[in-house]
């Protein structure tokens, strides 16, 4: 899960805990969109649930974005 800091036509930046299968720690990072379109209901502050992928111009694309369950 992650916390949704800003929306761009072409990426979606995400504060998230540690990807231990990445050995990533905790960051702030964008995450590319495959479709300027994609995930339009997603807004900054959104606590969202997400997917991601190896490739895209920005190295990591999202593959799927959701709010959490009892976001608003």
């Amino acid at each position: 899960a992650g916390k949704v800091e800003s929306v761009h036509a072409d990426s979606i930046t995400i504060s998230h805990g540690p990807v231990p299968d990445l050995k990533w720690p905790a960051m702030t990072m964008g995450f590319g969109k495959a479709d300027p379109n994609a995930f339009g209901d997603i807004k900054p502050g959104d606590t969202v649930q997400f997917e991601f992928k190896q490739g895209g111009p920005m190295d990591w694309e999202l593959v799927s974005v959701q709010k959490a369950k009892g976001a608003k």
